[in-house]
């Protein structure tokens, strides 16, 4: 198994686990909302993957839109996570 393979299988588990976990947190705070470390894990792997482009001096939305119009098919939970987490800069740049 090659390693984008490798990643790209690591990524879909930690979307699996955390789009899971999102579920529950989303009915337990409005308020205050802190993302976690698989979230935080699963943007940087997004950010690893050069084949949604390289990720220097680009917002991480800026990227995934770039990626929608090449057709790169970039990780739906990527873009989910940027609309939960807006203001924060974790999640909206690398």
């Amino acid at each position: 198994m090659s390693k984008n393979a490798k990643r790209q299988k690591t990524l879909d588990e930690m979307i699996t686990t955390s789009s899971k976990k999102t579920k529950t947190n989303q009915t337990t705070s409005t308020i205050e909302k802190k993302i976690s470390n698989e979230d935080l894990e699963i943007l940087k792997q997004f950010d690893l993957d050069m084949t949604f482009g390289p990720c220097t001096g680009i917002s991480r939305i800026d990227r995934y839109e770039r990626a929608l119009r090449h057709e790169l098919d970039p990780p739906i939970r990527v873009y989910e996570l940027i609309q939960l987490y807006p203001n924060d800069r974790q999640v909206t740049y690398r």
